[in-house]
């Protein structure tokens, strides 16, 4: 059931993100005026290749309209990046960055207490903008850190790519997770990948591991969940040496058959 379900939302969500490609997208940071103009902004030059960006998109379809279809659920608007879709709450609420969905982000965190003034005080708009708002997030303000941030999270979608062609759509997360367990924050390998710099974080103090013990803990005791029957296995093996490798219990398969009870029960 849950398979079944898993792979109903990212059918739902290959949909959702069909639906906003062939939408009408407003580029992000566009002027609104207060009788409707919409003033755009250039699109920012920082997509990849045309190839890669088609393959890139195509491989993170279903998982990118998760984001879609999270972004609706929470009364987001969406704008074009490029490179990227952008889910956001519209004005007057602010963000303070969010998360990349395949190539959706969703601007769902709030603003930080260290984001005062303008955005603060005029919404979505940038100091001396009083005639018009900013249409889409407002996470920078100066078009180099926005140039700079759009190259940090398009990084992010070539991850997710690449672990969507190897393992499937949560092989990003789940490496993700692991990863940032063991090498938090500006140690994260991913974030490294992507440049720390343009994703606003401080250089990594070090390349050694600073485990997240809950997170750590969390991630051994379900990997005792998912793999006992191969640890089984393979105590079976060590104690019982090569021989025990095809020597199941009767009527069940190696695989399953107890590993850390005495030989005389197997």
């Amino acid at each position: 059931m849950t398979v079944f379900l898993a792979a109903a939302l990212l059918l739902a969500g290959a949909a959702a993100r069909t639906i906003e490609t062939v939408t009408p997208q407003v580029i992000c940071h566009s002027h609104i005026t207060p009788d409707g103009q919409v003033q755009p902004e250039p699109y920012l030059e920082i997509s990849p290749p045309a190839p890669w960006s088609i393959i890139r998109n195509f491989l993170v379809a279903p998982i990118s309209g998760v984001g879609v279809l999270a972004g609706g659920v929470m009364g987001m608007e969406s704008c074009s990046g490029p490179p990227l879709l952008v889910m956001f709450w519209p004005p007057p609420r602010t963000s303070g960055g969010g998360t990349v969905l395949g190539d959706v982000f969703v601007a769902w965190m709030p603003p930080g207490e260290t984001q005062a003034g303008p955005l603060s005080i005029n919404g979505y708009g940038t100091e001396g903008e009083r005639l018009y708002i900013r249409y889409g997030p407002n996470i920078s303000q100066a078009r180099d850190d926005e140039e700079e941030l759009g190259l940090h999270e398009s990084r992010h979608v070539d991850q997710w790519a690449v672990a969507n062609f190897l393992a499937g759509n949560l092989a990003f997360p789940a490496a993700y997770f692991v990863d940032d367990a063991l090498f938090p924050e500006s140690r994260n390998h991913f974030e490294r990948d992507a440049s720390l710099s343009r994703g606003g974080y401080p250089p990594a103090p070090d390349n050694w591991p600073a485990p997240k013990w809950p997170e750590t803990a969390a991630i051994a005791v379900l990997g005792l969940i998912i793999f006992r029957r191969r640890l089984r296995w393979a105590v079976r093996v060590i104690r019982g040496g090569q021989g025990q490798r095809t020597a199941p219990t009767t009527g069940e398969c190696p695989v399953h058959t107890r590993g850390w009870t005495p030989l005389r029960d197997c």
